[in-house]
């Protein structure tokens, strides 16, 4: 049975990245000295909250933040990795974030299987939410992720389609995050999203709230 619970899902900080890519996936791309920094904001934001456990991505940035916020806690010391929190699998990683802009960073349209679709993300990450909730009821945990993995949850928050990742390449389309009522234009790095679980009811949509703690 699942549980009531307050997920604090934090998108990692800025990263290092002089050739302005999108690193997506690829390894050893590291938080910069301003990253550093918004990691640490996020880690004062939640010193004072009932937080019993940090999960992270295998990515190195997040790894880097889930340790920065871990080190606010002194009452537990161990950083979990979660595949389920990964970056998204797609076929850019490596372009540079002007060609990216020129199709809005729809990842998406036209990706062959391998790679995957919004509603991939969205139903792995609802797994990793639903074994929380088993592991972890009424308490609070903090997972540290990614970009679109923030995005997912807004739209699944939002009750919007699990294939509607409030963007695409169409003009009029191109995000519609602001217009659904995120106070960014994406998730900022080391910005906070707030799901919180009331009840035991598996199906239940969470409270969603978003935190920019710098």
């Amino acid at each position: 049975m699942t549980a009531p619970l307050t997920l604090y899902f934090v998108r990692h900080g800025e990263v290092h990245n002089p050739d302005e890519i999108l690193y997506g996936r690829l390894p050893d791309f590291h938080l910069s000295t301003i990253g550093r920094g918004q990691a640490s904001a996020a880690a004062r934001y939640l010193a004072d909250k009932p937080i019993v456990a940090v999960y992270t991505s295998p990515m190195e940035r997040a790894q880097e933040t889930a340790t920065i916020i871990e080190s606010a806690h002194l009452e537990f010391s161990d950083v979990f990795i979660d595949e389920r929190l990964n970056e998204v699998h797609c076929p850019y990683d490596g372009t540079t974030i002007e060609d990216l802009e020129k199709i809005h960073f729809d990842l998406y349209s036209g990706s062959p299987p391998a790679y995957e679709q919004p509603r991939d993300i969205r139903r792995r990450v609802l797994d990793f939410i639903a074994d929380i909730r088993q592991q972890y009821a009424n308490q609070a945990i903090a997972a540290v992720s990614h970009g679109d993995i923030m995005v997912s949850m807004f739209m699944f928050a939002h009750r919007a389609d699990e294939n509607d990742i409030g963007r695409s390449r169409h003009e009029e389309h191109r995000n519609r995050l602001q217009e659904m009522g995120l106070p960014d234009e994406y998730p900022a790095t080391a910005s906070l999203s707030r799901l919180t679980f009331m009840t035991d009811d598996p199906e239940e949509v969470p409270d969603y709230r978003y935190i920019l703690p710098y």
